[in-house]
């Protein structure tokens, strides 16, 4: 099995200066960003795992019954694919000696690049979307191809074309996802409804036309954002608290109810949330008796000395300023989400990355390692008296088990 470090276990070991700085500014960004552990997918682009679906009967049986057999576990496939995220600097030569030389502004240029993705990561992990492109062609259910059709997590159209039965008698629509052999169970239509192929892990939102007749919809997609998949389309839907009609203000039984739907125990287990609702917290805790240092963690995030973090029921609460403070709940415009995940790589939300490009052995790159930041010598702009550095990585996102991860939406302090 790859070894699973977060970014700040990874910056302790690092004797690479370059690594060492590079790390340094993308842990300092984001809380979730430090802690989160990576592992390594090789040379692939994503990393595909079995997902426990059901589990075996066990027979209760009396003296000389027979023995009814049962399926071994079932599972389903489930793939997350990686991203690149990459930051190009260039370094005008003369203003790099004013700066204190070439090797200290390239420095300099690296941190920077480090620091945007960092943030860029940061904000992928929470509301990362891909955004498809999606073509449609109608086979006999007259006017398909106005579909409004939301393609869901972890589907590669390189796998073919996905597919849409309709039948008119009784209005149903069923989903076939590239690389299933069969279609999901068929739903009734209405507007906007979801429907999951075969493999339940893979889903569309389909809104179609009036439709008369039979008909299959193929549909083919491409992305037109290179964003992974984030929590908010990670997470499952029975995994969410849903909130009041215009919202409610966090609660520590919200917080209650989110550890409790997080049952998986392979790994640390964390809160999630925005700044102004981690103060909300505190001032909860504060109210109920007051937050004593019993109450505080002290956690590293890569910045030399510990940082004391709060917690509740012994579980830290991280922040996370990526989490959006704008969904629309009811009336109010200002709602927010909060989550409870498990950190792991067996089951829990994991980083993953890329090894591919690290074995290239010719002299371009200055530093590689660190859940597989490169950092790459371009030389000299062709057309600008600069030198060009690229500070890249190729990154994603997990959720192995549904029950890693849950969310508490409507939050409006």
């Amino acid at each position: 099995m790859a070894t699973v470090l977060s970014l700040v276990e990874l910056l302790k070991g690092s004797s690479d200066p370059v690594l060492a700085g590079v790390a340094e500014s993308i842990i300092t960004v984001d809380q979730l960003v430090a802690q989160i552990p990576f592992r390594s997918v090789g040379l692939s682009d994503h990393l595909t795992w079995k997902r426990e679906k059901a589990l075996p009967v066990v027979s209760k049986i009396a003296s000389g019954d027979n023995i009814t057999s049962t399926n071994a576990l079932a599972y389903d496939r489930v793939t997350s694919y990686l991203r690149r995220l990459v930051c190009d600097q260039d370094i005008d030569n003369l203003d790099a000696g004013a700066a204190g030389g070439m090797l200290q502004a390239k420095a300099e240029a690296i941190g920077r690049a480090s620091k945007a993705m960092g943030r860029t990561f940061g904000d992928d992990i929470i509301t990362g979307a891909p955004a498809w492109t999606v073509t449609v062609n109608d086979y006999g259910a007259s006017g398909a191809t106005s579909a409004t059709i939301v393609i869901g997590p972890g589907q590669d159209p390189r796998l073919g074309n996905a597919q849409i039965r309709y039948v008119h008698s009784g209005t149903t629509v069923a989903y076939k996802a590239p690389g299933d052999s069969d279609f999901g169970a068929a739903v009734t239509y209405a507007t906007g409804v979801k429907i999951y192929s075969q493999n339940p892990n893979k889903w569309v939102t389909v809104t179609l036309a009036t439709l008369s007749a039979n008909g299959i919809v193929t549909l083919s997609f491409v992305a037109n954002s290179n964003e992974i998949d984030g929590m908010e389309r990670l997470l499952a839907a029975a995994q969410t608290i849903t909130a009041s009609t215009n919202g409610d203000a966090i609660t520590l039984a919200t917080l209650d109810q989110l550890a409790d739907l997080v049952t998986d125990s392979n790994g640390p287990k964390c809160y999630i949330m925005p700044s102004r609702t981690r103060r909300a917290v505190g001032a909860l805790l504060r109210a109920a008796g007051g937050a004593t240092m019993g109450e505080f963690k002290a956690m590293s995030f890569g910045t030399g000395a510990d940082v004391m973090v709060p917690t509740y029921n012994g579980i830290p609460i991280l922040r996370s300023d990526f989490i959006p403070i704008t969904d629309t709940q009811g009336s109010s415009s200002a709602a927010t989400k909060v989550y409870c995940a498990t950190l792991g790589d067996q089951a829990g939300l994991c980083g993953l990355y890329s090894e591919a490009g690290m074995d290239d052995v010719g002299g371009e790159i200055i530093a590689s390692g660190l859940n597989g930041i490169q950092v790459v010598n371009l030389g000299t702009v062709q057309n600008a008296d600069a030198k060009r550095v690229r500070v890249k990585a190729y990154w994603g996102v997990a959720s192995k088990t549904e029950k890693g991860l849950a969310a508490a939406t409507g939050i409006t302090s």
